[in-house]
């Protein structure tokens, strides 16, 4: 009769596409199972193409433990079919203990396929830690090998996983090196014997890493004040994203651009922490003719060494620069802070004095009530960034980066890239097609000018110095603190 049926729920995984037993094949076996049983499954919880090894990503098993635990559950068993579906976790410890939690609360679990009853008993008791030994195994074997075959075709120069760097681009080929064409971002070989290579990207993506290298190495600009230069100038990164410190950091890092392809730096294996590994263990093979000289790559990389990447400032040094930019402006803010070149960011005020306020109270600055009232991100809806940047063409007769800069009605520079990619983006979305691409250029050469002046005014006092060592760590915070405006 259906109501002496027992009521259940069933769990279904599965890691990839491709494996042996898919959610379909596993609920038709559970499905057999049940009514060999008199289960009645009222439904389904499941997490396909997730790994077993932790909970983590597995919403469909978080959910089913989390109504398991609840007092308004209507099930008394979960219906799983075997071991390694439940989980391959490499503690068996943390199997049992999700498995004890569903028993604590009345919730019996039942290997469908499994060849023993889970009643607790000691043969069921004994097998089912063996059987969870040996799904963490097999995760475990799995890994080895694969780890094994990736590094061989790494020493063959093929790709192994991930998306392309910045200035590159992934090719398809074949097992005998016959171009099938590029790989877009997103896209993957259908193939498991297809093989995927590295080559140049656009030339002005190549030009632009060219510059940044020539900019760290020649000007010692640190990687966030060339992050705000490109995105002031409207250039984007990958995707049209904007530029941001951490990115041009790993740029200069990769040593693709002297044209060798590093693997094996970091171990993943297993979802465990990332671990770095010794570079005696890296697999390092030359892929491309290099963008930049080896001089310049190892270079920068004593530079990034030393912390040039990373300016660290003193107390006195980030209250200074809050106060030069109070002088500049008028007036003091976050988007004021986070678009000003040469200042650090709002989280490193917060950070080294507990908040932005205790930071204005230490230089003596006390904004207005209703500065604190700023409003939240999500205001800035694209339909009125658009609006307000027409108003101030109507206003002004062009838009430029400036000129929304010193707009208290939009957000900074940075966070219009964020919505558009680039400011010429905005302008077109706004229909503003007159005049706009001169007034950028004006803007932008203007800009250059100031800082590059500036820059030259520094120098000035060095000449007949050996102008390829970077300057005293004093003299680059204090350039870098008093950049001007682009």
């Amino acid at each position: 009769m259906p109501s002496q049926l027992i009521p259940a729920v069933q769990y279904l995984r599965m890691s990839t596409e491709h494996q042996r037993y898919s959610l379909e094949a596993q609920a038709a076996a559970i499905g057999e199972y049940a009514n060999e049983r008199g289960f009645e499954v009222l439904r389904t919880y499941a997490d396909a193409g997730k790994s077993g090894l932790t909970i983590k990503d597995r919403a469909g098993l978080q959910r089913l433990l989390s109504d398991a635990i609840s007092p308004q559950r209507d099930f008394t068993a979960i219906l799983v079919l075997d071991v390694s579906r439940w989980g391959r976790f490499q503690d068996t410890d943390q199997a049992a203990h999700y498995e004890y939690l569903c028993r604590e609360a009345g919730v019996q679990v039942i290997y469908s396929a499994e060849p023993f009853e889970n009643d607790g008993g000691m043969v069921a008791t004994i097998v089912k830690h063996l059987k969870r030994v040996m799904a963490g195994e097999y995760s475990r074997e799995l890994s080895t090998k694969v780890l094994r075959a990736q590094m061989q075709q790494a020493r063959l120069g093929f790709k192994q996983g991930g998306s392309r760097p910045y200035g590159f681009q992934r090719r398809l080929v074949t097992a005998e090196g016959a171009d099938r064409g590029p790989l877009a971002d997103g896209e993957w070989k259908a193939l498991r014997s297809d093989r995927v290579v590295f080559t140049h990207g656009p030339a002005g993506e190549l030009a632009v890493i060219r510059r940044i290298f020539r900019v760290f190495t020649t000007r010692y600009i640190a990687c966030t004040e060339i992050a705000r230069l490109l995105n002031c100038e409207g250039t984007p990164s990958q995707r049209g994203k904007p530029w941001s410190g951490p990115q041009v950091t790993d740029l200069l890092r990769n040593e693709l651009c002297i044209g060798n392809y590093v693997f094996n730096r970091v171990s993943r294996s297993l979802k465990t922490p990332v671990r770095h590994k010794p570079a005696i263990e890296w697999i390092r093979v030359r892929v491309l003719p290099p963008i930049v000289s080896e001089r310049v790559f190892r270079k920068a990389q004593r530079l990034l060494e030393r912390g040039l990447g990373r300016p660290k400032f003193t107390d006195g040094e980030l209250l200074g620069a809050l106060r030069q930019l109070l002088r500049r402006e008028g007036h003091l803010s976050e988007a004021v802070i986070e678009r000003a070149p040469g200042v650090p960011s709002v989280s490193t005020y917060r950070v080294r004095f507990g908040s932005l306020r205790r930071a204005y109270d230490l230089i003596e600055y006390h904004p207005p009530p209703e500065r604190w009232c700023v409003p939240l991100k999500s205001f800035w809806t694209d339909d009125v960034i658009l609006e307000r940047v027409r108003t101030l063409h109507r206003r002004h007769g062009y838009v430029s980066a400036a000129l929304i800069r010193a707009e208290p009605t939009l957000p900074a520079v940075s966070g219009v890239l964020r919505h558009f990619g680039t400011l010429r983006r905005c302008y077109e979305l706004a229909g503003l097609h007159h005049n706009i691409e001169e007034a950028q250029r004006i803007a932008n050469h203007l800009a250059q000018v100031r800082r590059f002046s500036r820059h030259a005014v520094v120098a000035g006092g060095h000449r007949g110095e050996d102008r390829s060592r970077p300057p005293a760590a004093e003299d680059r915070r204090a350039r870098s603190l008093q950049a001007p405006s682009c």
